[in-house]
């Protein structure tokens, strides 16, 4: 037996317990991952709160980005690009129900962990660093660009933001005053969030494309700014995509492939992915609640062992 972190009916934090489940075994194509860090992401605190819907039977696992070590490897099993997965391979990607000491994943959904990623930081890859890449992908820009970016000091805004900057933009981040210096030493000019966002970005010389990356405060700010709808990108909020015509984040970029170009980027130096605190598995309902709350800057990641 193994543990792992589940819950029998929807609500808040206090639904989660740690529970002993059979361990896994992997079928074809898959491997189990010994888990070393498993990251938070908001979808997560949506499906245990029931404001997300989902008809998976109870009791359901919670979590998807894992980082950890393989222990099992089934038949046929292959990374992404068709090299042989092997026991004892430091990998990350993506796995159901990451939050526990060990579980299977595709063996396809998995990419190798070098040892300049550390394994916090691989831990909560899979979900933040593919979105922030789809919103590039999304509204592409150039060095012709100035970009707001809504939430830019949460894990897919600081990514995105970065992302953007690196293709040559000029990056306006909203953040809460007390991330503003985490995102000047990134090169990301930070603006407070809130009343008044628009005047506070027009002083700075107004954007040319907004990637909202938190909720519909930049999306607003674009529209009084006469960004069009399709220079717009959104990753949360879907009720504002038709009023204001901007553009759903698309999904065909979030593949393995490009989590292994993202995660070579950071072990070079040159993508950071803040983590903003780490807990026990045991202490998985305390890490809920800080990620339903305001929470420092970066990832929040569960570390079973």
């Amino acid at each position: 037996m193994t543990r792992a972190a589940l819950y029998d009916s929807t609500g808040g934090p206090e639904v989660l317990q740690v529970a002993e489940v059979p361990e896994p075994a992997p079928g074809d194509g898959e491997a189990v991952v010994r888990v070393r860090a498993a990251g938070l992401n908001p979808i997560d605190s949506k499906l245990r709160s029931g404001f997300a819907p989902s008809d998976s039977p109870f009791p359901r696992r919670v979590g998807s980005d894992v980082a950890g070590t393989v222990t099992g490897v089934g038949a046929g099993a292959v990374y992404w690009d068709g090299s042989p997965i092997a026991v004892g391979d430091e990998v990350l990607g993506r796995a159901p129900g990451a939050v526990a000491e060990s579980v299977t994943a595709r063996a396809s959904e998995l990419v190798r962990r070098p040892d300049a990623v550390p394994v916090d930081v691989a831990g909560g890859l899979w979900i933040a660093a593919l979105t922030a890449l789809s919103c590039v992908v999304t509204v592409p820009v150039t060095a012709d660009d100035t970009v707001l970016v809504g939430g830019a000091a949460g894990a897919v805004g600081v990514l995105a933001a970065q992302l953007a900057a690196a293709s040559g933009a000029r990056v306006i981040g909203t953040a809460s005053p007390r991330n503003h210096d985490l995102l000047r030493g990134l090169g990301i000019e930070p603006v407070a969030y809130g009343d008044g966002l628009a005047d506070r970005v027009a002083a700075l010389g107004g954007v040319t494309a907004v990637m909202d990356c938190h909720g519909r405060d930049a999306l607003d700010a674009g529209v009084q700014l006469g960004v069009p709808g399709d220079r717009m990108v959104a990753i949360a909020a879907y009720g504002a995509l038709a009023e204001t015509g901007a553009h759903n984040v698309e999904r065909s970029a979030r593949t393995a492939a490009n989590l292994a170009r993202l995660v070579d980027e950071i072990a070079a130096g040159r993508l950071t992915l803040p983590v903003a605190a780490t807990f026990s598995l045991d202490d998985v309902r305390d890490a809920f609640r800080m990620l339903d709350g305001a929470h420092p800057a970066g990832k929040i990641v569960v570390l079973p062992r």
